[in-house]
């Protein structure tokens, strides 16, 4: 690994490859993005503006209809905002790491992901348009009531967010070859300035949101809800709803994971493209650190779901048995398919990584951590089934059984090979990705099961004295929170391995198994498809209703989709947009490069440690 000593801002774009961007360079582009923003600021004024007509008249779409539409593209906007709230949160903590460490490669990552992260953001803005005119255009009387009541958000605090965040994004960006040096810490704080106003913004915009699923109840007295929301409540009474906050989280987290895994997509696709080894060694490095934030990020967003779900469940007892065991059963059966393929492809990327390190066959961990390993699914499930959750006890013994295999493992001495744990971790990945899919009886949504229990779970129970089993338990909540837990645990330990290894191996960056790229590939698709899938899931606990128990949805579109109907719209929606950063991606980073970096990894064997 070389270092970059600080100097002046030439001599740092020359050594990384890039010229000097001046505010003029690249005009035709820098006009076509500022165009694309002003559309979307445009189209937010007109939508304020349409919603003061009285009666506005509804149009139909055809083929697709007014809701597949809507569905379409506010899923599309949700994606691209959702990158490029994300990347700006590890590009900044990447470029700090390289500015601390002294390492190019941080800066490199940061400013690669950085030049796709502003080309993105037009098409987040033009999107967002878009879809403020779709929904003026479908839904003008539900348009207007949501902007009636959230006047100051639609036409005050979002768009000068927005605008705000459109000034740093390209302040940050055109100021980073000049703010090199001894200035190098204003370009940081830019980066975190355009953090605080990307969440903020997320924030605001989450408020409308979530009033659509738990609109705020009065808390004293016997005002029902149409009344009070009509009447009293005040703007931070409708924004401080139930899901607000477990919203903000859920995204906020999701956002990174969705960041992570495409900037794993764009280390893949360069990868592939990359003609010197120089190139391969900096690209599989970029893999490496993308696929870590997003795994990162990825083990607390189950929690985070959790946490919306149970706030959702809270508000309205008749939410949580149509998402779960009702209309959208099978849309959870598929999250759970989702979720554990991504588990599973990550911990796969981890053990491809681990091959190319020297002396992996060395690296040993305790015996111990294997048996706790293996046995969460089954101890857990058994704890939570005794003591549910939030109960105290569903908290401490699950801590003592985890307490209790550590502390063994100093005691005891017997180890295991890296290549063994890492196979029974794919082993456990599947089981507990088994029991997240499993359903109390294999038959359609809202169909009963054969009464000779022919597609039910097999019958039988076992009693343990202080609690008693059956095959049946595989399909209730104890048994999909550990199987959730063990997905989670797996991973950690896969990594605290592969840290290990890191430190004791010698590893060669640039000669990771060609596979690992379409991984990460992979992991890109499933983390698109996941999102819509729950985004969508989120929307349709509304029922029959545009705005939870205030506004009926009297249109012919107001059902339940199916999952194979939903599957096709998800799929459409996903290919849609990994076109669009697929071509972003060669636009931007590929077409305009020039010679190869300078101060890239070489792809020569080096001590893990020191890398």
């Amino acid at each position: 690994m070389k270092n970059w000593p600080q100097a002046p801002a030439a001599s740092v774009a020359a050594r990384s490859g890039y010229p000097l961007l001046p505010w003029c360079n690249g005009s035709m582009s820098g006009v076509l993005k500022v165009v694309l923003i002003l559309a979307g600021l445009l189209f937010v004024g007109t939508a304020v503006a349409y919603a003061q007509l009285p009666e506005p008249k509804a149009h139909e779409f055809p083929y697709l209809g007014n809701r597949g539409v809507v569905w379409i593209v506010a899923q599309l906007h949700i994606l691209f905002a959702a990158f490029i709230l994300g990347a700006p949160i590890f590009v900044v903590v990447s470029e700090i790491l390289g500015w601390r460490n002294q390492d190019i490669r941080y800066e490199r990552l940061a400013k690669e992901v950085t030049k796709v992260t502003v080309i993105l953001y037009s098409m987040t803005a033009l999107t967002g348009g878009l879809f403020i005119f779709v929904l003026l255009a479908t839904y003008p009387q539900l348009t207007a009531w949501l902007i009636n009541h959230f006047f100051a958000v639609f036409a005050v605090m979002y768009p000068l967010l927005f605008i705000f965040e459109t000034i740093v994004l390209y302040l940050y960006w055109y100021t980073w070859d000049a703010l090199q040096g001894p200035k190098k810490l204003r370009h940081i704080a830019l980066g975190v300035l355009l953090n605080i106003i990307g969440l903020a913004t997320l924030i605001v915009i989450d408020g409308p949101t979530a009033f659509m699923n738990t609109p705020s109840k009065f808390a004293e007295g016997g005002m029902d809800l149409r009344t009070f929301i009509e009447t009293t409540a005040t703007l931070w009474d409708k924004m401080n709803n139930y899901s607000w906050w477990p919203l903000n989280i859920h995204r906020t987290v999701g956002n990174v994971v969705f960041g992570g895994f495409i900037t794993g997509l764009i280390a893949a696709y360069m990868y592939l493209m990359a003609k010197t080894d120089e190139e391969r060694a900096f690209y599989d490095w970029f893999g490496f650190v993308g696929n870590l934030i997003g795994v990162g990020a990825l083990l607390a967003l189950p929690f985070a779901g959790y946490l919306l779900a149970y706030e959702l469940c809270d508000y309205d007892a008749s939410i949580c048995p149509y998402m779960m065991a009702d209309q959208l059963s099978m849309f959870f059966e598929m999250q759970g398919a989702m979720v554990g393929l991504i588990f599973l492809g990550s911990n796969y990327y981890i053990w491809l990584s681990m091959k190319r390190i020297e002396g992996l066959e060395q690296i040993r961990m305790r015996t111990t951590t294997l048996v706790l390993m293996a046995s969460i699914p089954v101890v857990f499930m058994l704890i939570w089934t005794k003591f549910p959750i939030p109960d105290k006890f569903a908290l401490i013994l699950p801590a003592c059984w985890v307490a209790f295999f550590l502390i063994a493992g100093r005691f005891l001495k017997w180890t295991v090979g890296a290549q063994t744990l890492v196979k029974v971790a794919f082993l456990m990945v599947i089981i507990g990705n088994a029991i997240w899919m499993t359903p109390h009886a294999f038959v359609a949504t809202q169909a009963l099961a054969p009464d000779d229990g022919s597609l039910s779970l097999p019958h039988g129970e076992l009693s343990l004295g202080f609690v008693t089993i059956s095959w049946g338990d595989l399909a209730l909540m104890p048994a999909k929170n550990a199987a959730a837990f063990t997905l989670v645990f797996v991973t950690v330990v896969n990594y605290i391995l592969y840290n290990r290894a890191l430190r004791q191996g010698r590893i060669i960056w640039g000669k990771i198994d060609f596979v690992a790229q379409f991984v990460l590939v992979f992991l890109a698709f499933s983390a698109i498809w996941t999102m819509t899938r729950m985004g969508a899931a989120r929307e349709l606990t509304r029922k029959y209703f545009h705005v939870f128990n205030l506004q009926y949805d009297f249109t012919p579109e107001s059902f339940t989709p199916t999952l194979a109907y939903s599957s096709w719209v998800f799929t459409g929606v996903t290919l849609t947009f990994y076109i669009v950063v697929s071509f972003a991606i060669i636009l931007t980073l590929r077409t305009g490069k020039g010679k190869a970096h300078a101060e890239a990894s070489k792809a020569v064997p080096a001590v893990a440690g020191a890398e």
